[in-house]
């Protein structure tokens, strides 16, 4: 595992990995269970969400989090960073692509 790779990262890629098992048996209405992502070394809790309210969550830059648990301020920050990166990345790239039709 690299750098800035921490518990919590790890097991929001399991529920990514979840997600990306189970959207095609889903009609909307079923509750999978998700791990949740607080990293505490101690938890091993899980969240039931719809896929959608999972989806939702993790778009909004939310985590799954079980009841009662949160997001560490590092780790808060630390997804904070990724993100913007992710989208400074993103905008690159459609600011070459839009470079590349105009030409």
């Amino acid at each position: 595992m690299g750098e800035g790779w921490t518990r919590s990262s790890a097991l929001t890629e399991v529920n990514g990995n979840i997600l990306l098992h189970v959207q095609d048996a889903d009609d909307g209405d079923l509750e999978w269970e998700f791990f949740c992502e607080c990293g505490h070394d101690r938890c091993h809790e899980h969240v039931f969400l719809t896929l959608d309210a999972y989806i939702t969550l993790r778009d909004g830059g939310g985590a799954a989090l079980a009841e009662g648990h949160h997001l560490s301020q590092v780790e808060r920050a630390r997804r904070l960073r990724d993100d913007a990166k992710g989208l400074r990345a993103q905008a690159k790239h459609q600011v070459a692509r839009a470079k590349k039709n105009t030409t």
